[in-house]
């Protein structure tokens, strides 16, 4: 009975994940990190991930943002200018990583909720 209730969890966080609708692909590493939009970097192992998609899932259902599964070269690439345009140390990225404008948020905590909110009025 575990793990029926641990494989239905692990498929409810993946469709969390993606509940989000991307408005564009991230699959060009030669476009850059535009102020306009909100990028959306994980992977689809990390459980931070997923609890900040089922988060930002049920709280802006219609909120714009362009998913990238770091997993993917074109992927990984725009997610390093991320990094390169806060100046995070490479060696210590992690996911998720959310680019909002002048602001980012890595990882996810109950603090990063309430940044999230904050920063995602401009983006409403």
């Amino acid at each position: 009975m575990k793990n029926i209730f641990k494989t239905f969890m692990a498929g409810l966080m993946v469709c969390a994940l993606f509940a989000c609708k991307p408005d564009e692909t991230a699959n060009t590493a030669s476009a850059g990190i535009d102020n306009a939009h909100i990028y959306f970097f994980y992977q689809t192992s990390c459980p931070h991930c997923h609890h900040a998609a089922a988060y930002i899932s049920s709280k802006y259902p219609n909120l714009k943002m362009i998913q990238a599964d770091v997993r993917q070269a074109d992927n990984f690439k725009l997610f390093l200018k991320c990094a390169d345009k806060f100046k995070l140390d490479r060696n210590t990225l992690g996911t998720p990583l959310i680019c909002m404008g002048n602001h980012y948020i890595m990882g996810w905590s109950d603090s990063d909720r309430v940044k999230f909110d904050s920063y995602v009025q401009k983006f409403k």
